[in-house]
């Protein structure tokens, strides 16, 4: 998975151990990935890039990361 968002390599490791579905749809990342939409994302729960801690960081799938955008 891709990191453009300044995630540290710890953080990163943090939240793929913790999260393994979306937190917002909660579909499993075990799965076999059939689509791009299924794929996990980092996402911010906060929109705050310089927030970069687990506590901020989650993964989501791209589908719901996408209809997210900057609402919250």
């Amino acid at each position: 998975m891709a990191n453009n968002w300044g995630i540290s390599r710890e953080v990163e490791l943090i939240v793929e151990k913790r999260d393994k579905k979306c937190v917002y749809c909660n579909f499993h990342f075990e799965i076999e990935h059939e689509s791009l939409k299924t794929t996990p994302t980092w996402e911010h729960i906060i929109n705050d890039l310089k927030l970069v801690s687990a506590d901020n960081i989650a993964l989501c799938c791209f589908s719901c990361n996408a209809s997210k955008g900057a609402k919250y």
